[in-house]
């Protein structure tokens, strides 16, 4: 899967907590808070998952423990 790391998205016009806390001076270094989009797989299996319109408590797929 290629990723372009490269292209920023300013959340600074946004709920972020980590540009919104303290002033443009401070860099925010204290939140592991990613400024880029996520990838489309994990987007798509989100909406997947939602789209299922039921929350509860689920198991983690046997394919995961082998992935891990």
């Amino acid at each position: 899967m290629n990723y372009d790391f490269d292209r920023q998205i300013d959340r600074r016009a946004s709920d972020s907590g980590k540009w919104n806390v303290y002033g443009e001076e401070i860099l925010p270094m204290w939140v592991a808070d990613m400024d880029f989009e996520s990838p489309a797989p994990i987007v798509q299996a989100l909406h997947q998952r939602a789209d299922v319109q039921v929350f509860g408590y689920g198991r983690p797929p046997m394919k995961l423990r082998e992935v891990l």
